[in-house]
């Protein structure tokens, strides 16, 4: 899902004079100027506090550990599928930090402009995933340091009749004048929130420049394998051409080289 406003006429102008293109296959990436290296995503999680509280009442105690290991699980998944994007792809590095809203320095108001219902102030819906993004993202808007991180991400249990599982801001990586950078991710299983890790690298990939849907561009989704169609297999891991030229259009220079490990120098014990 994303938030970039389009107007009905541009939206059939795309869909009718564009021919669109049988659906893709797999293609591995491509390395335009070697050497490629892999581009790390700065995130910094915050964990919705009706769900840190079920997972505290899992882990009898201080969540934090277990929380942990569940975004290990989502992040080593999610970047398998980001390592398949173009010149090295990317990784989210998350750096084992995660905090529980409220205790956070994300202060939420009790409104929000809705983008989505012609900027209307709207009063907080706890069930809405659309109420809880832009609030999210409202706040994030007023840190001092809001680029301090790549992309600050909301996780929440999943809630409402809405079938929406997940949201981002689209083009907002590397993008300082654009709005605030986040994601806000559903959690539908306490002890396995990689489950929806295909709808997690989908709203990865808007962020990183994918503006539109593969829906826009493409004849069908065989098997639903691929990522950026709007309705997203669970077993989807095919980035399209147009997103990944899209999202090699972006300029994500600001995200800071991953290291090979073999030139990591250890300090003498």
């Amino acid at each position: 899902m994303i938030f970039k406003l389009w107007s009905p006429w541009l939206l059939f102008w795309v869909s009718c004079t564009a021919q669109k293109s049988p659906p893709p296959e797999f293609v591995g990436p491509v390395c335009d100027k070697p050497p490629c290296t892999r581009r790390v995503i700065k995130v910094k999680m915050y964990i919705e506090d009706s769900l840190w509280d079920r997972m505290a009442r899992e882990a009898r105690g201080n969540p934090t550990e277990l929380i942990e290991k569940q975004m290990d699980i989502i992040f080593s998944r999610v970047n398998k599928h980001l390592k398949n994007l173009d010149n090295g792809g990317f990784k989210v590095d998350f750096a084992r930090d995660v905090v529980k809203l409220n205790r956070s320095e994300i202060v939420l108001e009790d409104t929000y402009v809705d983008r989505i219902n012609g900027n209307k102030t709207t009063k907080v819906d706890p069930t809405n995933i659309f109420s809880h993004t832009f609030t999210f993202q409202e706040a994030v808007q007023k840190l001092p340091d809001r680029h301090s991180t790549d992309l600050r991400i909301l996780f929440i249990p999943e809630r409402g009749p809405d079938p929406t599982l997940a949201t981002s801001e689209e083009t907002c990586i590397c993008n300082p004048d654009w709005f605030g950078c986040i994601a806000v991710f559903s959690i539908r299983f306490l002890d396995n929130w990689g489950h929806h890790q295909a709808v997690f690298a989908h709203e990865i990939g808007h962020a990183l420049g994918m503006d539109l849907h593969d829906d826009q561009f493409y004849t069908s989704n065989p098997n639903d394998q691929l990522l950026m169609w709007s309705g997203i297999g669970f077993r989807a891991f095919i980035w399209s051409p147009e997103a990944k030229r899209r999202i090699n259009n972006q300029d994500n220079s600001c995200l800071a080289k991953e290291i090979p490990s073999s030139n990591i120098v250890f300090p003498d014990d």
